[in-house]
């Protein structure tokens, strides 16, 4: 079983998937699936990464969000991956697809998210060589793929207002299980915990939110969301943050032990006993990092148990 991150390539995700790669906390199970949102260093920094670590991983060859796809010309050129075998091509089945974007001889990737697409391509020698299918659980777009079909979903629940979280407070995460795939997927994959609705620019908030994602002792993966209680106003972003952060902090000591005690947990965690707020980047590169390491030692335990 093989599981798909799916993220958009901004700073701080690409950030957290290239120190991922040094410290080998990504490996053979997680795929990183990255969609390019801007032409930049980070991410041509993020891919020779992944190229020095022989770490799987795929780029999306026709992004549909932001700017990226829309110059030929990039101050920042991509290598040349077309012989690396641990290379992935992927595109995106939309009104830009094009089949010489697939046409490889690498173990390539189709995201497939609308039916009348997928449809078209149905008896095609394409979807025939394609070796995976991402898409949503959906009956209808499973029958198109069979076996091919990876589970594509979006656990996280999306609200207007950052402080709505505080209401969901812990709710299930992930539908594919990660220890046993289900209904004839072939992998699964997610958008963690950012979520799948694209925003080009941040948009401001009167609350600050932590997410953490965990496993049970059930096996069951869930995400819990920290607010900060000061929401009244933008102002005190600083003193917002520290808010959440002793809730995780007081959480964290009762309920996140062993398998959940990751060392971007504990980088998180030590900034409750400073008076340094890091900023909403590095929370974010944190806990994405956090749900990596978690996947890591999840795969680690499952693979350890067959053998």
């Amino acid at each position: 079983m093989t599981y798909y991150p799916y993220l958009r390539g901004r700073m701080y995700d690409l950030l957290a998937l290239k120190e991922l790669c040094e410290s080998n906390w990504l490996g053979p199970d997680i795929v990183p699936i990255i969609e390019p949102v801007r032409d930049s260093k980070e991410l041509q920094k993020t891919v020779q990464t992944f190229l020095d670590h022989h770490q799987p991983f795929s780029v999306v060859a026709n992004p549909q969000v932001s700017v990226y796809g829309l110059n030929d010309t990039k101050l920042y050129p991509l290598p040349d991956m077309s012989t690396v075998d641990h290379f992935l091509p992927s595109a995106i089945l939309a009104s830009d697809f094009s089949t010489e974007y697939l046409t490889t001889n690498q173990e390539t990737l189709l995201i497939a998210k609308k039916y009348p697409l997928l449809k078209a391509y149905q008896n095609t020698y394409l979807l025939k060589k394609i070796d995976h299918v991402l898409i949503p659980e959906e009956a209808r777009l499973h029958e198109i793929v069979g076996s091919k079909a990876v589970s594509l979903t979006d656990p996280l629940t999306f609200v207007k207002h950052v402080e709505d979280y505080a209401i969901l407070d812990d709710e299930y995460f992930q539908p594919a299980s990660w220890y046993q795939q289900i209904d004839n997927y072939n992998g699964f994959g997610d958008y963690s915990m950012i979520g799948s609705v694209y925003f080009d620019k941040g948009m401001p908030s009167r609350a600050i939110a932590l997410h953490i994602i965990y496993v049970t002792s059930e096996g069951i993966l869930r995400i819990h969301h920290f607010v900060s209680d000061s929401n009244e106003t933008m102002r005190g972003q600083k003193e917002k943050f520290f808010e959440a952060l002793n809730k995780l902090d007081d959480w964290a000591t009762v309920n996140l032990n062993r398998m959940n005690n990751t060392p971007a947990l504990q980088e998180l965690l030590s900034y409750a006993k400073q008076n340094k707020f890091p900023g909403l980047g590095m929370v974010k590169k944190l806990s994405l990092m956090h749900h990596f390491q978690l996947m890591k030692k999840l795969f680690e335990f499952k693979n350890n148990n067959e053998n």
